[in-house]
């Protein structure tokens, strides 16, 4: 199963009509920046490329405290680029994702940012951030993926996903609602659920979904850890149970082996092994965050 990663779909927020309006924020500053507790610059790095790898990605950059991915446009984006860039001369324009980390004690604080880059035939270059709330959304929630994976509370991997393969382009009236359901995946936790295409999801793990982009609702259902609950349309709740991460003890053991909510969970280096469904209780990444994580 080809899960979508963020990055790519950052650049639909480029051109008109593609810029859903005024979607739920999930933060106010200006740049999203995320505080990965316990880990090293070298960890978020890690994460980073685990997170960006699966979609072919590899840095064009990488130093000490900074992380630049590029990747091309289609032609309707690179077109919508060249009309803000307001020259028509500007060249093959590109997408530009940066990340940015300092250590910070025991912690690593990372943001980061979305422009387009565009080059004349000059050879001078021109660039853009885009800090529109669409892009805002992505990048914060692809921000506290790095962490999860960095701190060891989500194995990189499909097992993550819901299983939810496509949601249908948003109409007027759908996208004050929620997400509608296009294609699932066979046999993945979605189907299994009971959710069907045309279902509409109203909010994943708390969160409404109501003028998210997809990307954002992608990185939504794969941040919840374990089970995933959501509010169907005519439904209700429905809680989807994620497969457990490749080589994950058994539940029962899992289950004993538990730590208490007083003991601390020690953070596991990116890539080790996962965070069992027992040990975060069922609980979404949402809820976490909302209760000061």
């Amino acid at each position: 199963m080809k899960h979508r990663v963020w990055s790519g779909a950052l650049a639909l927020a480029l051109i008109a009509g593609q810029v859903h309006a005024d979607p739920a924020k999930l933060g106010s500053t200006p740049a999203p920046v995320v505080t990965v507790k316990g880990r090293s610059v070298q960890d978020v790095q890690n994460a980073i490329v685990a997170m960006m790898l699966p979609a072919g990605k590899t840095p064009v950059r990488q130093d000490q405290n900074v992380m630049v991915y590029e990747f091309p446009l289609s032609f309707w984006q690179s077109i919508g680029v060249q009309m803000v860039q307001g020259n028509s001369g500007w060249q093959e324009p590109k997408g530009r994702l940066t990340f940015t980390m300092a250590q910070l004690g025991s912690d690593v604080m990372v943001s980061n940012k979305f422009e387009t880059v565009a080059t004349n035939m000059f050879n001078a270059s021109n660039s853009l951030e885009i800090t529109n709330p669409v892009v805002y959304n992505e990048n914060y929630l692809g921000l506290q993926l790095v962490a999860a994976f960095a701190e060891g509370r989500v194995v990189p991997g499909d097992h993550n996903a819901l299983g939810i393969q496509a949601y249908e382009k948003p109409t007027r009236k759908t996208r004050k609602v929620g997400a509608v359901i296009e294609t699932l995946v066979p046999g993945a936790p979605a189907e299994q659920a009971g959710l069907r295409p045309g279902d509409i999801i109203t909010h994943i793990g708390g969160v409404p979904l109501a003028e998210q982009s997809p990307a954002a609702i992608q990185l939504l259902g794969y941040l919840q850890i374990g089970e995933a609950k959501l509010q169907v349309l005519n439904k209700g709740e429905v809680v989807v149970h994620k497969r457990p991460a490749p080589n994950a003890p058994p539940v029962a053991e899992a289950t004993a082996a538990t730590p208490s909510p007083a003991t601390p969970i020690m953070p596991t280096a990116a890539g080790s092994a996962a965070t069992t469904p027992a040990q975060e209780g069922g609980q979404g990444w949402w809820q976490k965050q909302k209760q000061g994580d």
